[in-house]
């Protein structure tokens, strides 16, 4: 696995601080601030995968935490939307309790890390369907690039009193994932973000991550009723460029949680390079949103494991497909 060698000057080139791996103030007025930490990741097969969130409402005084592991054709999924925020230790994101345990271990910050999960997980698919199951995460965790943050703060998440942003940040995984006695040693690629600030949830997006040796990219598009469509992400191939322009052209598949989108992409950065794929899923999950919503409602949110066919590329790549609609009737 390629990394790069990442003096200060390139991590900070998109204007993140080494302080903005930790946690940030927040409004007290603001009942939906939010403040997240995600992190994905696959192996190069796409066989083995995950990804977890740890996020954080203040005001309501409660932690959401989703973690989902891929073994083969199975999946486990943890949910736990409303533990107690005062049983958190903030400056490891750690907690411990009630059969729960998980931490976020900064070594350099923007740089290496050490995240750490263990609980117990409903299956959602394969052979053990519907058990619950031990599960375990232990990865160190290195920056394959500088963190991206967009130019301008997305709507709906801007403060007039507090600062807001949000980075994203190409990563490898060195490791290992357990479910049950099924422990699986780990090299892996992927992402991981941090934001802050207040959250709308009313709103529609797409995530497309891939990450390889000559070739990462973060592309994002947020559609919020009565706004116009907002581009973001970055690509490198050999410098990091930022993206001005996002075209992910999908069929969202209602019914088939395991197969939930396919399409193709173009992005185009402010250097004016392009980049086209076609987009074929591995496998994929539904994560519960269902009480970010006033009143509490069911969107279509989906995350794909995934494989991007790259135009002028032989191999094809691994990566994750998120996506979030808010009008899932058709599909129930």
């Amino acid at each position: 696995m390629t990394a790069l060698h990442l003096s200060d000057e390139d991590l900070a080139r998109f204007g993140v601080e080494p302080s903005d791996e930790g946690a940030h103030a927040y409004d007290p007025d603001v009942e939906w601030w939010n403040e997240s930490w995600f992190w994905d990741w696959y192996d190069a097969e796409g066989r083995v995968a995950g990804h977890c969130r740890i996020g954080m409402h203040p005001n309501q005084r409660r932690a959401w935490v989703w973690l989902y592991l891929k073994h083969g054709d199975e999946w486990l999924c943890i949910e736990e939307p409303r533990l107690p925020l005062s049983s958190f230790d903030p400056d490891r994101l750690a907690y411990d309790g009630w059969g729960l345990r998980f931490s976020w271990d900064v070594a350099s910050p923007i740089r290496t890390g050490r995240f750490r999960f263990e609980g117990f997980g409903r299956m959602l698919s394969g052979p053990r369907l519907g058990t619950l199951q031990a599960c375990s995460v232990d990865l160190e965790v290195e920056a394959m690039g500088p963190p991206h943050a967009p130019n301008k703060m997305v709507a709906g998440h801007g403060s007039q009193k507090y600062p807001t942003s949000r980075f994203e940040q190409p990563v490898s995984y060195r490791g290992a994932t357990r479910i049950g006695t099924d422990s699986q040693a780990l090299e892996a690629r992927g992402e991981r973000d941090h934001s802050w600030g207040p959250r709308m949830w009313n709103m529609e997006w797409t995530v497309l991550v891939l990450n390889g040796d000559t070739l990462r990219t973060m592309s994002a598009v947020v559609d919020i009723p009565g706004a116009p469509r907002i581009p973001t992400g970055y690509l490198y191939r050999k410098d990091f460029e930022g993206l001005v322009e996002v075209e992910h052209d999908l069929e969202v598949h209602g019914r088939p949680v395991l197969d939930p989108v396919a399409g193709k992409f173009r992005l185009k950065t402010d250097g004016g390079h392009e980049l086209r794929g076609e987009i074929e899923c591995i496998s994929g999950i539904e994560i519960d949103i269902t009480h970010c919503f006033e009143p509490p409602q069911r969107s279509l949110y989906r995350r794909g494991l995934i494989r991007a066919h790259i135009e002028g590329q032989s191999d094809p790549m691994i990566g994750w497909l998120e996506v979030n609609r808010l009008k899932p009737e058709a599909s129930a």
